[in-house]
């Protein structure tokens, strides 16, 4: 993977504007974390052309789905100079969120703070779950004529 990536390269954070991981580094240090998180991860479709190209890949996180979209842009020299990625839905993105700073952290994307900060992703994590998995249902059940 490494070696596609340009020298360059930058990674856009699919949960804050405030991350950008610039550099082969930083980015295979994203990778690398998110892939000792994620289970069960199948790439499920490609497409593009030219300079931009959309990867689709599922995944499970502590037994849940999580789908994402990877947007990778080609630079001149054909190697990946940007990777946007977007990730759902939203509980597991922010689930992600809440565990993915430590061990960024320990790879040195992040500064030691970053293990703190992700933490304070937790508690939204539970809600998000909770209302996933008791309010939505009982809203996808409710009459036609209510959910109007």
């Amino acid at each position: 993977m490494r070696a596609q990536l340009s020298p360059t390269v930058e990674l856009i954070s699919p949960l804050t504007d405030r991350f950008r991981f610039v550099g082969p580094d930083a980015v295979m240090a994203v990778l690398v974390s998110a892939f000792k998180l994620l289970e069960d991860i199948e790439i499920t479709a490609l497409t593009g052309a030219g300079e931009d190209w959309v990867l689709h890949g599922t995944n499970t996180l502590d037994g849940r789905n999580l789908e994402e979209i990877q947007w990778l842009h080609l630079g001149h020299d054909g190697l990946i100079d940007r990777i946007t990625l977007f990730i759902r839905p939203a509980p597991a993105a922010i689930s992600l969120l809440a565990k993915i700073g430590p061990p960024l952290a320990r790879r040195g994307a992040l500064k030691p703070a970053a293990r703190f900060a992700s933490q304070a992703a937790v508690p939204i994590a539970a809600v998000l779950r909770l209302a996933d998995s008791l309010v939505m249902p009982r809203l996808a059940q409710l009459p036609r004529s209510v959910r109007r």
